[in-house]
């Protein structure tokens, strides 16, 4: 199954999502290497689903939804 935009859309906030409960779980704090480890996985993950997956785009969402929590 090719994965489409409201897939990705999905997988960037669920992206979102898992960071931010690891920044509060994390009694150290969570560093801009461990944020960028988990975007690239679901990166990773996406691109091979759909050639046509937006990087950059998917990253900018994640990081717009981190910043609104």
């Amino acid at each position: 199954m090719i994965m489409t935009r409201s897939h990705f859309q999905a997988q960037a906030d669920l992206c979102a999502e898992i960071i931010t409960d690891l920044s509060k779980s994390i009694d150290t704090g969570i560093t801009l290497g461990h944020i960028d480890d988990v975007i690239e996985s679901f990166c990773d993950m996406c691109e091979r689903s759909n050639p046509k997956f937006d990087r950059d785009r998917f990253r900018i969402w994640v990081v717009n939804k981190i910043v609104i929590h």
